[in-house]
């Protein structure tokens, strides 16, 4: 799983990277928990992948309000936003 260059142009565009930047403690914690998640429930143990983080993750994101709020602030509702922030 990558970003592609459109998916960061337009993700830029709607001011996802300003979001990160200013909650990056925040993101940083939840990827965490999805990191510990994917360990101790998908990958036996193992270091997780970045697509078995993601599957913990996409759902702490998608309820998150800051993130909820950006989305409605810049006009961004689409999953795929959620989708790309995730990746």
């Amino acid at each position: 799983m990558a970003l592609t260059e459109s998916k960061i142009k337009d993700l830029a565009d709607k001011g996802f990277d300003k979001l990160f930047k200013k909650h990056r403690e925040a993101w940083v914690e939840l990827a965490s928990k999805a990191r510990d998640f994917a360990q101790n429930n998908i990958t036996a143990g193992r270091e997780p992948r970045a697509d078995d983080i993601a599957k913990g993750l996409y759902p702490m994101l998608e309820v998150n309000q800051d993130l909820r709020r950006h989305q409605e602030d810049n006009h961004a509702r689409g999953q795929r936003y959620v989708t790309w922030f995730v990746e």
